[in-house]
């Protein structure tokens, strides 16, 4: 299976994999609302190509093939991420920002950083493509934070791979990055709105729409990655600092709280309408269970024996504190279950891996993994058919007659950077192929044996 395999072409299939789950489940809500499929997987494209960079993205910091595939779908399938359909400029930055942070991720590794750093600059600035945006801006922090280690901490050998190293590379980065914030080419099919509120995001599984409760913010993760970073941190993580993660989505939350009105007097939280920083800065939180629910994986298929007791303590978490989410902080309970079921389903899976050995836990864990997350999926889709297409289709000639009535010189700062940024990679692939060629092997001497002289 692609999941298990060690070579680049298992890679690509379980990427690909990734995407197709995200646009199936899309498809079978069109086809129970008698939707069109062409028009219905449009807004599911941005979903599909986030969980895809995802799960590079993760393979990028160490994770195995196995736990990146289901964190990346988890990823794509997040109710978040499906919900900002109404802000595609968002969703677009969410999608983009993975492969963002992935380059950002190589270049800080030796073994990779002289194939990724003379084209990082591109990577870096993927996000401005979708323009002005809450998670573009949030995506170039944490990228210029993990250059700036890099540069720091690092070998600083990084002027082998390019001339000029991580400095040179942060500036072609930046002005690619103001000159797409400037020109905004997808404007047209992106059109700019006031942004969506987390409400607007995170109640499209029910029919009530004034305000988020929590069982509702724990939907932007999801109860499948919770459930997997709970167990990370019950066996006290390895594979990442959990704390800076643990710090990222915290900061992540800081907006939606702080909007909140100071005469609270239930678990329901009737947020109010502050534009679209409390919903851009969500991803933090996505963002970071992410990366701590794959890490947290990995932790427990390589060592299950090890702190043995989590599995029960995650199993009493699970059972004594899911049914409370949708008594004290559900505005519809009903609508609630799937949090429940997912985190009882996977506390009662997790131990049975001895019995069923590790090969058959691992099927089982995936299509339970793939069912908890695109059950959210189908609730969101037949509660909410106004889950339209995507502007693309509607202003494609409006979009290209803007582009081409753009003056040329608007396009000459770009274009110069473009054109100096490849050149500059050209020239230090070449040095570095020539640099690592290695000489012709030495021809082996060839040693005739002589006949034996023959006695007369």
């Amino acid at each position: 299976m692609s999941l298990y395999g060690s070579g680049r072409a298992e890679g690509v299939t379980a990427t690909v994999l990734v995407a197709l789950i995200v646009l199936l489940a899309r498809a079978i809500a069109a086809w129970h609302l008698d939707e069109e499929l062409p028009m219905a997987l449009v807004p599911a494209c941005l979903p599909a190509i986030g969980g895809m960079l995802a799960y590079r993205f993760l393979r990028a910091q160490g994770r195995s093939r196995f736990s990146s595939f289901l964190a990346g779908a988890a990823y794509g399938m997040s109710p978040w991420l499906l919900g900002l359909h109404q802000d595609p400029r968002e969703q677009l930055a969410a999608a983009l920002a993975m492969f963002a942070l992935e380059t950002a991720c190589r270049c800080d590794r030796p073994a990779s950083r002289a194939a990724w750093l003379p084209w990082a600059w591109l990577g870096l600035a993927a996000p401005f493509l979708a323009g002005a945006t809450v998670v573009g801006a949030l995506a170039g922090l944490l990228c210029a934070a993990m250059l700036v280690r890099t540069y720091t901490c690092g070998d600083r050998d990084e002027h082998v791979a390019f001339p000029g190293g991580i400095p040179r590379v942060a500036a072609l980065a930046a002005l690619t990055a103001a000159n797409l914030l400037w020109l905004d080419p997808l404007a047209a099919w992106l059109p700019a709105g006031d942004g969506v509120t987390v409400p607007a995001v995170l109640a499209l599984h029910r029919p009530l729409q004034p305000g988020v409760d929590l069982a509702a913010i724990l939907r932007v993760p999801g109860p499948v990655l919770l459930t997997f970073t709970l167990l990370g941190l019950l066996r006290r993580q390895r594979h990442v600092d959990a704390a800076t993660w643990l710090g990222l989505a915290a900061a992540g939350c800081l907006p939606l709280l702080a909007s909140l009105p100071p005469e609270l007097a239930t678990w329901s939280i009737p947020l109010l309408d502050h534009g679209p920083l409390p919903t851009g800065t969500l991803w933090l939180l996505l963002l970071a269970i992410t990366v701590l629910a794959a890490a947290g994986l990995d932790d427990f298929l390589d060592l299950p024996l090890r702190r043995r007791t989590a599995l029960p303590w995650l199993l009493a978490i699970a059972v004594a504190g899911a049914p409370w989410l949708p008594v004290f902080g559900a505005l519809a309970p009903t609508r609630e279950w799937p949090l429940t079921t997912t985190f009882v389903a996977l506390a009662l899976l997790l131990p049975t891996w001895r019995q069923l050995g590790i090969l058959r836990f691992k099927n089982w864990l995936a299509a339970m993994v793939i069912v908890a997350l695109a059950t959210p999926m189908l609730q969101i889709e037949l509660l909410a058919p106004t889950y339209g297409p995507a502007p693309l289709g509607e202003m494609a000639p409006p979009a290209s007659v803007a582009l081409s009535h753009r003056p040329a010189w608007h396009y000459a700062g770009l274009a110069v950077v473009l054109l100096g940024g490849v050149v500059a990679a050209a020239s230090a692939w070449r040095r570095n192929r020539k640099a690592s060629t290695k000489p012709a092997a030495a021809k082996a001497a060839i040693v005739k044996k002589a006949k034996p002289s023959h006695r007369s």
